[in-house]
């Protein structure tokens, strides 16, 4: 099942293009990393104000229980940091009764 992430963004300037990079952390250790093309997550080129970030995640199969850190960093032209957003999450087990 697909975990979808929509973030409510504000740009000053018009982004052209840019580079979504997603870095995973479980209980502090680095366990994934992955690159997105920014065009691919939202429509380009971003105008000046208000736009939405959308990006559809699917877990692997068996995802072990804990805490995890996720780290968003968007770039633009020659890789410059537009921004980072830096969340917590637990994943916890879930029960499957017997009817």
């Amino acid at each position: 099942m697909p975990a979808t992430f929509n973030i409510s963004a504000n740009t000053g300037d018009e982004i052209s293009e840019g580079k979504l990079i997603i870095d995973v952390k479980y209980f502090g250790f680095h366990v994934h990393q992955e690159t997105h093309d920014l065009c691919q997550e939202t429509s380009c080129p971003v105008s000046t104000g208000d736009f939405l970030l959308s990006h559809q995640q699917t877990l692997p199969s068996f995802t072990p229980p804990g805490s995890y850190t996720l780290t968003m960093k968007l770039t633009g032209e020659q890789g410059k940091q537009l921004t980072c957003i830096i969340f917590d999450f637990s994943i916890g087990f879930v029960s499957v009764a017997d009817n």
